[in-house]
Formats: C-alpha cells, structure tokens, sequence
C-alpha cells in the first residue's frame, strides 16, 4: 500500500480538531448552528494554519447527510467524497494557474448550476490574491449576489493584494501561526501513534523549524523519519537539515561578550567547514539574539519558544551583554540580513558582520561610573558592571594624557597651516591612519572616501555611488565622530561632516546647509548638557565613550 503522507493522514476532519485557530472555529461552529453562514468568507494567514483544511470542514458540514449543524458527521456518504476531493459540489480551484478573466467566466457559468448531490456548492479559491485585476473586477457581481446554494470560500497567504472592493463583500478570517508549544504536542501525539520513537528536543526543534506552519512539522518529520528510521534525535535532525543546536548560538554570543573577534571569525569559517546552511544559521542566530533580549528585558512568559533546559543559560547570556548591548547587535544584524541574502558570498558577509558585532562598543552604566568618581572611587551601585572590553579601554585612557581616544589618535603627524580642501587632501591617509589607532572599522570606510569640499563650516566627504554598503555605514549616526576627532585635534575644525555620493563637482554645487532635523537638535542638545557637566564629561572621556541617550533631570553640579 502506498505510503500516504503524515501531513494527509492526520489532517483535521472536524472542527474541533483544527490547532489553535479557535477564533475562526467557534464563529463558524456558531454560524452553522443559527444557519447564518455568509455567501462569501475569506480565511487570511500564514502557510500551514489550516485554511484550506477548514474550508474543507465547512463544506462537508453544509453538505452532511445529517443535517447542517456546527460538525460534520464525517460518516455519511456526502462527508466522505469530500474529504476524498471526489465531491461534484466542492470545486477546489487554484488561482495560481487559474487567474485570468476567462477562467472566471467560465465560474460565472457553472455556478448557475444546482448542486449535484448536497445541499451547497462550495467554490474554495486557494490563493485568490494571484487572481489578476481584470478576474476580480469580473468576479464582483457573481460574488456579491451568488446564487443561494453557493457559497465562496477564498484563501490567501498575501490579503493585501486583494482588492478593496473584493474584501467588503466577504467575511474575514484571520489565522494565526501555529504555536511552537501546539506543534510540539501534535507532533508527540502523532508519533506515539505512529510508533516512532520522538525526542522531546528534536520534537522541539522541528517545531521550531516549522515556523508556526503544522504542515511543514509533519513534512519534516516524515522526512527524518525516512532519514533515520523510528529512532529520532537532535542528532539526526541536525545531521539532516543543517539546523545550528542552540549551543553554539550560546557559544557565540560568549564570543562576541568577551570582545573575541578572533574567535568570532574562527567560529564562521567553522561553521561553513562543518557544512551548515548559513541563511538557516543566520535565520537562528536572528531568533537567539531576540530570545536573549526577551530575556534582559525580563519578558519571563515570552521565552516559551526557548527550552526549559536551556532558560537559565539564556539568562546568562542576556546579563553578561545587558539589553541595550543586545538591542544594537539585533538592529546591526537585521540590518545586515539583506545584504546577507542577497549577496553571492554569504560566508563573507557573515564573517564580517560577526567580527563587527565583536569589535562593537559597549554601553556602559554611566549613574553608576558617576557615582564611582564623585564617591572618591566609592563602590557604584548596583547595576551591570562595565565589560572587559571597556574596563581595557579605561585603562588605557588612564594611562594616556587627557582626552577622548579619538583626539589622542591624532597624535600622528599631519600637515599643520591653513584647513584648505588641497591640505586635507595631501594629508588624507594619515587622518585615516589616526582614526583606524581608535577606531579600525571606521578607518575601513572612510579608506573608500575622498573630501572633496572643505571650508571652517563643513567638510564633505565624496563616496562612489555604487559602494551602497559604505555610504550606509558612514551614514550611521556616530560612526564619523572619530573623524571629526582628528580634525578638531589638528586644524580646530568645528564644523559638519557630511557624506555624499556625488562627484567632487556635484558635491560643490551642492547647498553648504541644511535646516537642523530632530536628531541634529537631539544632538545639540546632549553637547550641551555634556558641556555644562564636568563631571559627565570626565567619565565619557575616561570610557571612550559616547552618549547614547540622557534620562532623568540634569545632574546636580558639582
């Protein structure tokens, strides 16, 4: 006997059997009951939620041979043709490769027609957004004044393609992806019926693939069932589809903690020699990132997608970088993700943006660094202690003469005299080499640069327009205070920077300023306030550091 698909034999025959959608069952079960089933209904979610499944259910239960009720029997002749798809009166149609305006007219036809066997007939359109305009504008009045034994069931993965005027005549259904936990319990119900021997983390982990679709659980589990017998494990999981375990996410965030670049790099090349599908891993490590912020913001009840064994670790993790750290690495990496899949060297990208992360500046408790130094080196208060990583630069600060990293950076010798366009452009690569002593990464974009406008108010800084990735990191709000570090240590300059992609002469003819946006004054605002402080200034200048964001009332002066 044919081997009959997992996701085929145990798909939902009645309404009560349908996962986690029982917003949508309850109103049918009850539309049924009082017979005010409306002639047009359309079921809107993810893939794998069940909207075929339930539009199949509603069908057999306004065709069962016992009457319409809010279950179908599933026993009687009529219930059994339809959940075999043999039904004359349940036209199944697929928008897909059925979209054009004479497909609909030949709907228009055949809807006329009085059912054959039932007591409705039942047009389910799977994937009705493909249809093309010309069908929907055709498909308006038939759907709108249907005859009384039609009813039209329309599903869609993408509702907002649907035109307004098709939605407004149907009643709509919204489906939501499938919880992890739901899955999880329908994939150990259906395995110790089917003898295969499911542990709990692969039973974990292939929901997780799933990503909230009860169809794809099963087609992967059939799959690892074929892969590895009845016996299924994490390990033959992951030997199968690829799948990162939830450890080496946990490893490398350790890495990128600790400010381990090194290992951070050493990790992706691993991760590539150990044959792992990198958009699968890039997918995961997106997902860890947001379970270990879920976790810093103390979000308990949210991290129910996370196993229980590994909650505490999340903890960990979540402590050692704090919120803040976590949040900017998410941004960075989300960021990053097109340019990740759209690039044709995935490993590189990946490379690069992990050692990014790695070598990214800490936030730093600065209530706590102020108490410190206006206690007399008193202890702080409690709250998350600086990392390695900016305690080494503390040091080195200290060690140094006064002043930002950034300014003693500048110490390079630079062509001293009037700051003309032709000084900054003869002296260019040793401002860059001054910057690259505090900040390399900055250095690497700004090598891609030439100035090509320069006065006492504004120096613009001319990128090619085909180096996308460059013009957006330059553009970053921050990233050219180094710079502007370096050119106020050796020409006074107090100006703005601005990054273009214009030619030199295009940048020329272009306004010298701009009218303040809300972040210009934002900014204005926190220099003040770091001007008007002493003491706030000393412990920026102490941690290399720079003001991300000012809370509570001004501080009391010294």
């Amino acid at each position: 006997m044919p081997h009959q698909p997992l996701a085929l034999k145990y798909r939902p025959g009645t309404f009560g059997d349908v996962i986690s959608q029982e917003h949508v069952t309850r109103t049918l079960r009850n539309a049924l009951d009082q017979n005010r089933v409306a002639h047009a209904v359309l079921f809107a979610g993810p893939r794998g939620s069940g909207k075929t499944t339930t539009a199949r259910i509603l069908a057999k239960a306004l065709n069962c041979e016992a009457g319409v009720s809010g279950e179908p029997c599933g026993e009687c002749e009529n219930c059994r043709t339809i959940a075999a798809g043999r039904s004359l009166d349940v036209i199944e149609i697929d928008a897909a490769s059925n979209r054009g305006i004479d497909d609909i007219k030949e709907l228009r036809e055949t809807v006329k027609y009085a059912p054959a066997q039932g007591r409705y007939k039942v047009y389910i359109v799977d994937e009705v957004h493909q249809l093309s305009k010309d069908a929907f504008n055709a498909f308006l009045k038939t759907l709108e004044e249907p005859p009384r034994n039609v009813v039209f069931v329309l599903a869609t993965t993408e509702p907002h393609k649907i035109l307004p005027t098709i939605l407004s005549r149907c009643q709509r259904f919204d489906f939501r992806p499938i919880p992890l936990k739901a899955i999880r319990e329908r994939l150990a119900w259906i395995a110790e019926r089917e003898g295969i021997r499911l542990g709990e983390q692969a039973a974990w982990a292939i929901a997780k693939k799933a990503d909230g679709s009860m169809r794809d659980a099963l087609s992967l589990l059939d799959q690892v069932v074929a892969f590895g017998g009845g016996d299924v494990d994490l390990a033959t999981l992951r030997g199968l589809v690829g799948m990162p375990d939830e450890e080496r996410y946990l490893e490398l965030t350790g890495l990128l903690a600790d400010g381990n670049a090194g290992g951070a790099l050493a990790f992706a090349r691993d991760l590539r020699a150990s044959g792992y599908d990198l958009e699968e891993f890039y997918a995961g490590f997106l997902e860890h990132l947001r379970s270990c912020l879920l976790a810093a913001v103390g979000s308990e009840e949210l991290l129910e997608d996370v196993p229980e064994r590994l909650r505490e670790a999340y903890r960990e993790a979540a402590a050692r970088l704090g919120a803040e750290d976590l949040l900017r690495m998410l941004t960075l990496a989300t960021d990053e993700e097109g340019t990740f899949r759209r690039s044709s060297q995935q490993a590189l990208v990946l490379e690069v943006l992990l050692v990014r992360l790695a070598l990214l500046d800490r936030a730093v408790d600065v209530e706590a660094a102020l108490a410190a130094l206006g206690g007399g080196g008193g202890s702080a208060p409690a709250g998350r202690s600086p990392s390695p990583r900016s305690a080494s630069r503390s040091e080195r600060s200290a060690k140094g003469t006064p002043g930002s990293g950034d300014a003693r950076a500048a110490a390079l010798t630079v062509p001293s005299g009037p700051f003309t366009l032709e000084a900054l452009l003869e002296g260019w690569d040793e401002v860059v080499e001054a910057v690259h002593r505090s900040r390399p990464t900055v250095a690497a974009l700004l090598r891609g640069a030439r100035p090509a406008v320069c006065s006492a108010e504004e120096v613009v800084l001319a990128v090619p327009p085909e180096a996308e990735f460059r013009m957006e990191q330059l553009h970053q709000r921050g990233t050219l205070d180094p710079l502007a570090a370096v050119l106020n240590q050796r020409w006074r300059f107090a100006g703005k920077i601005r990054v273009t992609g214009s030619t030199s002469e295009e940048t020329r003819a272009a306004p010298a300023r701009s009218r303040p946006n809300g972040r210009d004054l934002a900014e204005r605002e926190m220099q003040a306030r770091l001007e008007g402080d002493p003491l706030l200034r000393r412990v920026v200048d102490l941690f290399d550091a720079r003001v991300v964001r000012v809370q509570g009332s001004s501080p009391a002066q010294p």
